[in-house]
């Protein structure tokens, strides 16, 4: 086996136009983004994004109005540059009155809240946007609102987790709450222990409801984040090469590996073995480029990052093999495939723009939910920054599946080949 790996070494990178593509095309394309755009994000600051919100009841005792009030204070910004506000929020008494501050242009979006008031409390609250346009002002809106939204459903959970267990750990039990049959009993529990407790655990957690934005933060990471994802999957080239080789109908080496005395199950394993370790060791060194040389900060967690890159890997090989071997055609015709899915995957991850992101996941949200390119990037995001790694390990979940699935569809259709002759 040590020695099939060894030659499949020296196959792969004695590809020239192999090495280029999987390689070193995306350290110049790393190169073109830093040279061309370079800190034009930080240069020219933003400013304050205007928006309506609809001042309903159930907004004034939701969440949402807390965060908004904080978000529209005056102080240093990490994401204006400065001490202006990152929102101006213009209360308005329905959504028509919304409309029309949207249509004149005074204001990027409307903001609509709904949910079950309960008591003073908001149950099941949800943010509705509504926008005209799609652009920058837009995005940040509804990052805001994804994030908001994400931190009032942690908080909700675990408020009624201890309200739960504090009704059942209740001394007199809690049917002796104060009520017209027992108007002096006690409460069932105390309000103010399970604020305490909720902010014990969030803090404990790494949990803050505080502008956690890092310093460093540049917009033109977005498309190092999706250069690192477009990388992965185009490595595929390495997987798609190895097995094209052992195919009989794409060439004379997959004739005379077909008759060779080798076991055809060895030279697929010890292709994809290759396969994803050349790969993977070109993710990490781009990965360090874009770390030391282009300045893009990947988080502290480096365990993660590393997990990410290697699932993204394994992502990109997993998509290689399937296309040489579900895909119909010549090798030139498969490499074709292969790219063109690729840059279209990049193209809606928001490699292009984080407009064209925006858009596809508003009008068609599933899309992006099985894109490994979208995926792998949304993973670094995650990372970034996001305080909690829900979604980091749902990204990474996902696309072990789609591997998965992909690599034991291309190992069915390898197995149940059988030739006449050759």
């Amino acid at each position: 086996m040590g020695h099939l790996i060894l030659y499949n070494v020296k196959v792969l990178l004695r590809n020239r136009s192999l090495v280029f593509f999987t390689l070193a095309f995306p350290i110049i394309l790393g190169v073109l983004f830093k040279v061309a755009l370079g800190d034009i994000v930080n240069k020219e600051a933003f400013d304050t994004v205007p928006v309506a919100v609809v001042n309903s009841q159930v907004y004034k005792d939701s969440a949402f109005k807390i965060a908004f009030d904080e978000l529209a204070k005056t102080g240093d910004s990490s994401v204006t540059g400065s001490d202006k506000p990152l929102l101006q929020v213009t209360e308005v008494s329905d959504l028509d009155a919304g409309k029309k501050l949207l249509q004149n242009e005074k204001v990027d979006g409307i903001v609509e809240i709904t949910g079950t008031p309960d008591e003073g409390m908001v149950k099941d609250a949800q943010a509705k946007l509504t926008i005209t346009t799609n652009g920058l002002n837009q995005t940040i809106l509804k990052v805001i609102l994804d994030e908001i939204t994400q931190r009032v459903d942690m908080i909700s959970t675990l408020t009624e987790r201890e309200i739960t267990a504090q009704l059942a750990a209740a001394t007199p039990p809690a049917t002796d709450i104060a009520g017209p049959s027992n108007p002096s009993g006690p409460p069932a529990f105390n309000p103010e222990k399970i604020a305490k407790s909720v902010q014990d655990q969030l803090s404990s957690s790494g949990f803050t409801l505080q502008d956690r934005s890092p310093k460093s933060m540049d917009l033109l990471m977005a498309e190092f984040f999706s250069l690192m994802a477009m990388a992965a999957l185009y490595g595929g080239m390495f997987s798609l090469t190895i097995m094209n080789n052992v195919q009989p109908p794409l060439g004379v080496i997959g004739r005379r590996i077909a008759v060779a005395p080798t076991s055809k199950s060895k030279l697929i394993i010890s292709g994809i073995i290759t396969s994803y370790l050349v790969e993977l060791v070109g993710l990490l060194a781009l990965l360090v480029l874009c770390h030391f040389l282009f300045q893009v900060d990947f988080g502290s967690n480096w365990g993660l990052t590393m997990l990410l890159t290697s699932v993204g890997a394994l992502a990109g090989l997993s998509f290689g093999a399937a296309i040489s071997t579900l895909v119909p055609g010549g090798e030139n015709a498969k490499i074709g495939v292969l790219i063109a899915v690729t840059m279209l995957g990049a193209m809606l991850a928001g490699m292009m723009g984080g407009a064209m992101r925006y858009a596809v996941d508003f009008h068609f949200p599933m899309v992006n939910k099985f894109n490994p390119v979208a995926l792998i990037t949304d993973g670094y995001y995650n990372l970034f920054f996001h305080p909690g790694y829900d979604g980091y390990w749902q990204d990474v979940v996902i696309l072990l599946v789609i591997s998965a699935v992909l690599l034991g569809a291309s190992v069915i259709v390898l197995r149940r080949q059988r030739y006449d002759s050759l």
